[in-house]
């Protein structure tokens, strides 16, 4: 009881004790959701109406068009600029996709099954397969319609082909299902723009008054009065006039998210002792070439190119004047250098010269892999003899081979002797110029066997083998050491904006202030692949100066002078641009006012007036977009086609000075009106203008949030 009556006594502690610990643990719980929560948006690259593109979903589709286009250029390696290309279709085809079709899908506007059939093998082919190099007539270069059978066919049952076919067949299989999406797209799209330009057609109205704004041509006598006789001074511009024009013109300032900053960009260059390192070296590696057995290793291992066992005409060192003077002078075994030039070092030696075809055009058959080399071997052969008896080579690789030039007929073209190396091997590369012209050979290479014929070979020139050991200088691992920790120290002791801003000159740094960019910019100033620095300044705070960033070749430290949101510029930011706009108008004004007092009568008046010289243009009509010697006036173009003959006109007002004209002539067009004809361009003119604002009206009412420049 004694136990129960304290209790009693303590309830209210009690539940205060209990009600602070359950507080505790719900804001805990909403506190790691809303870190659960806050994590989980911060890997959102796109939110574009309502659907979360994340990081995940967006490299996805980036890898897939990466070996889209790999496949395409045929090569394993794509550019950082050519990456960039890439992410930046992701976000369009995402755009697309969310915005576009689901438009589309609104308004009933599909893509059936029969159409895509019709597309790729009826009467109607899409202009994507049409354009493809893959279903070109080997002999004609024209689409062939078969090939794309061909194609489907070989691409279906992937299976039944060796292994080492199989990734090919797999590659072209996903370029397929790349080309059906684009031949649905642009059909979509097709659709939806003939949807709109039906809707919108031109009246006869319409094309009497096309026709009219250039039936008629004007010759004038004029004279100008530039806006800058009337000091500023003697103007005032209000605050409310101001706050009047930027509402009129809000939407022309409409803008993207962007950041205003200061940057500092330091070359990373050699110094003199670099380049005094790499002249020794040079100089060690020429002894070495006098007496080594092994050029090629030689070359190989101090040479930034690589070592071509084969022989060059003098056409393949066209542009290269330095290798054309020392081959035509040089004896077998001769040396030339070190050479320095555009920092960089070269030597040459000479290896060997022979009289032989630059080039020969060649076709090939790769022939896939049997159930041995043995077998392989041996189908291979009956093939040659095949050939060599006068079946037609073009047929026979359309059928038989499994390379990519099996639907040019295996041709391959015309190669040189390192072009037939970089190819295959070297076996290729001496079967190609020592083959008759029209006879067949088998070749093995780690592909496996194919067959090859010359179709024709260039005449016989000089031909040279050469060492070519080329090094460029660089920045040592030290010179790069001092250049970082000389502007790191700077940095340190100028540590804002301020400081920056009064520092960098005195200390040898080139700084350039109040630079805008945006988020997708790739490039500032003169500094290439500047994502880094981008994306440094849009996740940091205003005021904030960045460590020292590596950009080709370059060490930058930017400031973040502000982030303005997207949206419209504000006021004060565009202030001096209203007022320049309202003096020039307000100095227009008190120009022609003050001219009107005088009752000038003539050209000849007004110019003494202006003190100016009159001056001519000729057949100016209402859709002249810039009249000569005057440039844009749109005003102007009004008053003169509409002006009396022979009158002088008062001073009108226009975007760059004061005009007053006198029309002297005037030419009527002897084109006879054309109602239908007149429509029909206006019609085609429609077209483009519709299909890029019909895009862009759709993705402006979108809700889109960008967020790429926290990734990429």
């Amino acid at each position: 009881m004694a136990t129960l009556e304290k209790i009693r006594k303590k309830a209210g502690l009690l539940v205060t004790v209990v009600g602070v610990a359950l507080f505790a643990f719900i804001i805990g719980d909403l506190l790691n959701s809303g870190n659960s929560w806050f994590r989980k948006n911060q890997n959102n690259v796109i939110v574009v109406e309502g659907k979360v593109i994340d990081y995940q979903d967006y490299i996805r589709k980036e890898n897939e068009l990466t070996e889209i286009s790999k496949i395409q250029t045929g090569t394993q390696s794509l550019s950082e600029e050519y990456m960039a290309q890439i992410r930046q279709s992701v976000y369009d085809e995402i755009i697309m996709e969310n915005v576009f079709e689901k438009r589309l899908d609104r308004l009933g506007i599909t893509v059936t099954p029969e159409e895509m059939t019709d597309m790729i093998e009826g009467e109607n082919i899409s202009p994507v397969l049409v354009r493809s190099p893959y279903f070109k007539n080997p002999e004609t270069g024209a689409f062939d319609r078969n090939a794309i059978l061909t194609f489907l066919n070989q691409i279906k049952d992937i299976e039944n082909y060796p292994e080492d076919v199989q990734a090919q067949l797999s590659q072209y299989r996903t370029l397929w299902n790349f080309w059906e999406k684009n031949i649905k797209m642009n059909r979509l799209n097709e659709k939806y723009m003939t949807l709109l330009t039906k809707a919108i057609v031109p009246n006869s109205l319409d094309a009497k008054d096309a026709f009219n704004i250039n039936s008629e041509s004007s010759d004038i006598v004029y004279v100008m009065e530039p806006f800058g006789s009337v000091p500023d001074t003697a103007l005032q511009i209000s605050k409310s006039e101001i706050e009047k024009l930027y509402n009129e013109r809000k939407e022309m300032f409409k803008q993207n998210e962007n950041a205003i900053i200061d940057y500092i960009s330091l070359d990373i260059v050699p110094s003199q002792e670099d380049f005094n390192k790499a002249s020794e070296e040079m100089n060690e590696i020429r002894k070495e070439l006098e007496t080594t057995d092994n050029v090629a290793a030689l070359t190989n291992e101090k040479s930034e190119k690589k070592y071509i066992d084969a022989f060059f005409s003098i056409a393949s060192f066209a542009g290269d004047e330095e290798i054309i003077d020392f081959v035509t002078a040089a004896e077998i075994g001769a040396i030339e250098g070190p050479a320095f030039k555009d920092n960089k070092y070269r030597i040459f030696k000479l290896l060997d010269k022979t009289v032989a075809p630059d080039s020969v055009n060649i076709q090939i058959i790769t022939v896939a892999a049997r159930a041995s080399q043995e077998n392989t071997k041996a189908y291979t052969d009956s093939l040659t003899k095949v050939l060599n008896d006068g079946a037609d080579f073009a047929e026979i690789a359309l059928q038989y081979s499994v390379d990519q030039f099996a639907q040019r007929g295996g041709e391959l073209g015309w190669i040189t002797e390192a072009g037939a190396l970089q190819i295959l091997n070297d076996e290729f590369r001496k079967t190609a110029f020592s083959l008759p012209v029209g006879q067949c050979a088998v070749v093995k290479s780690n592909r496996g066997y194919h067959v090859v014929k010359i179709s024709e070979r260039t005449a016989n020139v000089p031909k040279y083998k050469i060492a070519n050991i080329e090094y460029t200088v660089t920045p040592s691992s030290i010179t790069r050491n001092d250049l970082y920790n000389a502007l790191n120290q700077f940095i340190v002791k100028n540590n804002s904006i301020e400081k920056l801003e009064n520092s960098a000159q005195e200390n040898g740094y080139d700084l350039v202030k109040d630079a805008q960019i945006f988020t997708t910019d790739r490039q500032i100033g003169v500094i290439s692949g500047a994502r880094q620095v981008v994306r440094w300044v849009f996740n940091s705070k205003k005021n904030q100066i960045s460590d020292i960033i590596e950009c080709d070749n370059k060490f930058v430290v930017v400031a973040n002078k502000g982030i303005s949101p997207e949206g419209y510029r504000s006021l004060p930011s565009v202030t001096p641009q209203l007022r320049t706009f309202l003096m020039a108008k307000k100095r227009g004004e008190k120009i022609a006012a003050d001219l009107k007092t005088k009752n000038l009568t003539s050209i000849d008046a007004y110019a003494d007036a202006m003190g100016v010289t009159p001056d001519t243009v000729r057949f100016i009509t209402m859709g002249t977009s810039r009249i000569a010697s005057i440039g844009f006036e749109p005003k102007l173009n009004a008053f003169i086609t509409y002006s009396p003959l022979n009158q002088v006109s008062e001073p009108i007002v226009g975007d760059n000075g004061v005009y007053v004209f006198k029309v002297i002539n005037r030419t009527t067009n002897p084109a006879v009106f054309d109602d239908k004809r007149e429509r029909n361009m206006l019609q085609m003119n429609s077209q483009y203008r519709i299909s890029g604002m019909a895009i862009r009206n759709l993705q402006d009412k979108a809700k889109i949030t960008d967020n790429r420049v926290r990734f990429f």
